[in-house]
């Protein structure tokens, strides 16, 4: 009985965790985050005010979710919390009305948010735990006060978890015996069990004390750069203990499904990755979020969370880092402290299709070489370590292979093929047509038919806001329109939502008065010029495919060895390691989860004798993962 009840206690505390579970581990597709409203604005909050800038309208929305939670409970909590906020943000409106508010005010009302808004937090909880003990006659009023103060009581759990895992097991057994001296209504009269009102008052008073203590109204952010909650107070708190990134709820850095074509220049041409050494290894590297640093390695971001299959991931999204989903704020104070500029400008990420034909850069162009930029991406975007050669060798020699998908709707030159719509002859016509409002360029101007769409060069088209007059701040690269008819949003900054709408933003900006036929039929042909056959793939069952790529992964192995580099073989090891555990999930055939499981297992013990310098261990062990991986190809789905 004592083991059962042990056991029934550790799956209540996996039960209260999963949340947190979930997001760390290495999942090929990670269940969005539910949360209670009050538990999802302090999160959110406590993230927006670690950033710079901060967003504040996006504050103020969260706050007011908080707010809201007082309403019908106590009600006078809730006004003094809503006039305590109300006074913070009056103070940096005012000072933003008349200059940028200074980083100083900046952070004072940052922590004056985030102080306020924990203690209100934690004073919920305790409102509503006391209403459940009120109504503890009543199963079902009380169990629904009781699970809402257990559900926002997740906004502590991922700090608490991780800087004091003995007080988070007690006060996780504290909640389990709450719900278990609720006592239960039965079924049609029958199994009925009164509540407990001895053991749920003492319960719920070893969670309040823990609240009042760490979270209470006296709570104080550390002081440090990042404001966070932490228990401090609790006598079993580990001062050293790190807290592990976590993004807010409402992100998705899923890769998409169906999965995007994509298109390899050897491969097309008949050659097997197995036997291109450098590719194979940059293809690993691409997938790897080992080559950067923190937070987006413990995230399990990679090049590939981003560009998914070398294009685009249209769903990337980020609260506070993303205006819409496609793109982020890269320059920011979460991914890469050093590198912040100061300024919310979430950049559409671009499509890397064809990249080696669309020099310069980065959206503005100021990167004259891809090394030069996939450098920056590493080490300025996302805080990795200065790469080793050989790592940029190999990401660029893979990332130059990815190509645009075939389009019959054109020719070589990039003139329209027989196989067009006549809408879309007529709409090149307007594309190569001069016009002075445009100094007497054409579209065609910047986007060479025969050059891959694109002129190599950067313009300043009037879409970039904020940017001072005669600056060059509003210059952008020119993106190619080659497949682009699958990697909407549009701009730089991913504002305009399809191809029409960009010619229409083209129309009205420059007053070019096409009439609707003509922009319909320019629509057409800039569709005609992005469109590509098979654009994605047509399975959603991934496996096999991926199970292969691994096997891609480790044809670099005796290379690896060859030039000596041993943290590189670490690298591979880790990285199949995690994307094994991570696409294992995608099984079809549970039969074969085994098999899964073993060669993870290896790969782990490969990693581990790696760093322990046994190249012996780790030669053996390689070849073990490619006879059993050799032994089911084709079979595992």
């Amino acid at each position: 009985m004592k083991k059962r009840k042990s056991f029934l206690l550790s799956l209540c505390l996996v039960a209260l965790s999963v949340t947190g579970l979930f997001q760390a581990a290495s999942a090929h597709i990670v269940p969005p985050e539910a949360y209670h409203p009050v538990a999802e604005a302090h999160r959110k909050i406590a993230f927006f005010v670690n950033l710079n800038p901060v967003l504040w309208d996006l504050v103020e929305i969260e706050c007011a979710r908080i707010a809201a939670e007082y309403d019908g409970l106590a009600d006078a909590e809730g006004d003094h919390y809503r006039q305590a906020i109300r006074r913070l943000f009056e103070a940096i409106e005012l000072e933003a009305s008349i200059s940028v508010p200074t980083p100083a005010l900046r952070k004072e009302t940052a922590r004056g948010v985030f102080e306020l808004s924990t203690q209100a937090v934690a004073h919920l909880i305790e409102l509503h735990l006391a209403l459940a003990e009120d109504r503890l006659a009543d199963y079902e009023t009380a169990g629904t006060s009781f699970e809402a103060a257990r559900q926002i009581w997740e906004a502590f759990t991922h700090e608490v978890r991780a800087t004091d895992p003995e007080g988070f097991r007690r006060i996780g057994a504290a909640w389990l015996e709450a719900s278990s001296a609720l006592g239960y209504p039965g079924l049609l009269g029958a199994g009925m069990k009164l509540a407990d009102t001895e053991i749920f008052f003492s319960a719920a008073q070893t969670i309040q004390e823990y609240l009042r203590a760490n979270f209470g109204s006296s709570f104080s952010a550390q002081d440090g750069s990042r404001l966070i909650a932490l228990p401090v107070h609790s006598p079993t708190f580990d001062a050293m203990a790190s807290v592990p990134p976590k993004l807010p709820p409402g992100s998705n850095i899923n890769k998409q499904l169906p999965r995007p074509r994509q298109l390899l220049n050897f491969s097309e041409r008949g050659v097997d990755e197995s036997e291109t050494v450098l590719i194979a290894l940059g293809d690993m590297l691409f997938d790897s979020p080992l080559i950067f640093g923190e937070p987006a390695r413990s995230l399990q971001m990679s090049c590939n969370t981003c560009h998914n299959k070398g294009t685009i991931n249209p769903n990337l999204f980020v609260p506070g880092l993303s205006s819409r989903p496609g793109g982020m704020d890269v320059n920011s104070t979460y991914f890469a402290p050093h590198a912040n500029n100061g300024l919310f400008d979430p950049l559409d990420t671009p499509d890397l299709r064809g990249i080696k034909s669309t020099a310069p850069y980065g959206r503005n162009g100021r990167f004259a070489s891809l090394r030069e930029f996939t450098r920056n991406v590493i080490v300025n975007e996302f805080m990795g370590r200065e790469p080793a050669p050989v790592v940029l060798d190999a990401l660029i020699a893979y990332i130059n292979e990815f190509d645009f998908l075939p389009n019959p709707n054109l020719e070589p030159n990039g003139k329209l093929s027989r196989l067009a719509s006549d809408a879309s002859r007529r709409g090149e016509l307007l594309f190569n047509k001069t016009f002075p409002q445009m100094n007497d360029m054409s579209c065609a101007s910047c986007h060479v038919p025969s050059s891959h769409f694109t002129d190599a060069r950067q313009h300043d088209i009037g879409s970039v806001e904020g940017a001072s007059a005669y600056s060059t701040d509003g210059a952008m690269d020119t993106p190619t329109l080659l497949s682009s008819l699958y990697t909407a949003p549009y701009f730089h900054n991913g504002q305009l939502p399809t191809l029409g709408s960009v010619v229409d933003w083209f129309n009205d900006r420059y007053e070019l008065g096409f009439s609707d036929a003509e922009r319909a039929d320019l629509t057409a042909y800039v569709e005609a010029v992005g469109a590509g056959e098979e654009s994605y793939e047509d399975t959603l069952f991934t496996l096999e495919a991926e199970l292969e790529e691994f096997m891609f992964f480790l044809s670099s192995y005796e290379y690896i060895q060859e030039i000596g580099d041993t943290d590189l073989a670490a690298t591979l090891f880790k990285t199949v390691e995690d994307e094994i555990r991570a696409h294992k999930w995608d099984i079809q055939d549970m039969r074969y989860m085994p098999v899964l499981n073993e060669l993870e297992d290896i790969m782990k013990r490969a990693y581990e004798a790696q760093v322990a310098q046994d190249p012996k261990t780790v030669a053996a062990l390689v070849s073990d993962y490619r006879a059993l991986s050799d032994e089911y190809a084709g079979i595992i789905n």
